[in-house]
């Protein structure tokens, strides 16, 4: 990409940046936590709950509001193209840890069944498999991604390596991350998917991190679970997520205990059900889902590829700055292939005092919103697509004024 790209005068970066708010204020680094609802979406799910709280329940009924339902619907459906699979794969969750927990309560555990999850996985993931094992007596494997005396992630072969030798027919599920929310790293779900099916375990893919900033097709990824919000890259509303269910994952999946219809030898089989009428129980919540839709059809809009073009421009120039600050080393991986456009720095000799002091002054005297991960005692930096070339520079300038005194 040209070096003047991505500048706020550029389209159609310029217009997604007008539709954010927060954007004429602040440097926001920090969609990985929370992306920044745009206006639109916001209007888009204020109009929705007008109409159907005055115009169809209060006054009509529900049964009178099938456009109403059907534009709810049409959110599925965009949300499904986005990620390469059928509308009747996609059902809507609260969040991506609710999605996760859904797959993982699907598997009948018993004690001494086997989970595996990789070590950079969210913090919610790693609660979850703590309580399996608590509470079901599950044992569970954590994967290596990286070889520990290096700590930084340096492409699929060491985590591929370690997986093909810790992953068993005894393991019932292999949890991964797409795109680790720690540093960034991008993980090799299709590999993985691939080796756990040939040892009958199945997969949960986490894309939190990856659907957004860069194109995702669930399909071609081949996990039986996908896992994802709006809230981080596609910047819609909190409060709503999708787990992506194949039809391979519906025959055992029935996180509610509903009734199925019988497959062969007589036994319960979901796979002809949608995954929503499997997941989503009573009333819901549609203007969320209609501002889920808004989002997801603004990066359609744009184009994922020309998002991701900008995500990376903005990112290698950001860690190309990075090396030439004093104090600072760049804990992400280098090459895009491997990476993402999170950014996570440590300081030398840094303390958790030290880079949450950072963070602090970042915003307190630059309006500068990045994030602490404590995980690897960093400093997290989300850049995407609505950011620019100059507020990387004004990030690295800040860094290097602040660096050698915190």
């Amino acid at each position: 990409m040209d070096s003047e790209q991505g500048r706020s005068g550029d389209c159609p970066f310029s217009q997604l940046r007008a539709d954010i708010p927060l954007a004429s204020q602040y440097i926001y680094l920090n969609s990985c936590t929370f992306g920044p609802v745009l206006r639109s979406v916001q209007r888009s799910m204020a109009d929705a709950l007008r109409v159907e709280n005055e115009e169809i329940i209060a006054i009509r009924g529900k049964e009178a509001g099938e456009r109403f339902y059907e534009r709810a619907e049409k959110a599925r459906q965009s949300a499904a193209e986005l990620l390469g699979v059928a509308a009747a794969d996609v059902a809507w969750v609260y969040n991506t840890t609710t999605a996760t927990r859904l797959a993982i309560m699907s598997v009948d555990w018993q004690a001494g069944d086997k989970l595996a999850v990789t070590d950079v996985e969210h913090l919610s993931t790693h609660r979850a498999a703590r309580g399996l094992a608590q509470g079901r007596g599950v044992e569970v494997t954590v994967i290596p991604t990286a070889e520990p005396h290096e700590g930084t992630y340096r492409g699929p072969g060491y985590f591929l390596n370690r997986l093909d030798k810790m992953l068993t027919p005894a393991h019932r599920l292999l949890v991964i991350s797409h795109v680790s929310n720690i540093d960034g790293r991008r993980l090799p779900v299709v590999e993985a998917t691939r080796l756990a099916r040939s040892r009958g375990v199945k997969t949960l893919v986490d894309g939190a991190q990856s659907v957004g900033m860069f194109g995702v097709d669930a399909k071609e990824i081949g996990a039986e679970f996908f896992s994802g919000s709006v809230h981080k890259w596609l910047m819609g509303p909190p409060g709503i997520g999708f787990l992506v269910v194949s039809d391979e994952g519906k025959r055992d999946y029935n996180p509610f205990q509903l009734p199925l219809p019988t497959g062969a030898g007589g036994r319960p089989d979901g796979s002809q059900m949608a995954a929503g009428a499997l997941s989503e129980l009573g009333t819901q919540n549609y203007a969320l889902r209609i501002g889920a839709g808004a989002c997801v059809e603004t990066a359609q809009g744009i184009g994922l590829e020309k998002i991701e073009e900008q995500c990376r421009s903005l990112t290698e120039r950001l860690r190309a700055g990075l090396h030439c600050v004093p104090g600072i080393r760049v804990a992400s991986p280098e090459l895009w292939e491997h990476s993402s456009s999170v950014t996570t720095v440590q300081l030398q000799d840094g303390t958790p005092g030290r880079c949450l002091e950072l963070v602090g002054r970042l915003l307190a005297e630059y309006q500068i919103v990045v994030k602490y991960r404590p995980e690897i005692c960093g400093v997290r930096i989300g850049v995407a697509a609505f950011n620019t070339a100059e507020e990387v520079e004004q990030l690295l300038s800040a860094l290097g004024h602040l660096a050698p005194q915190v």
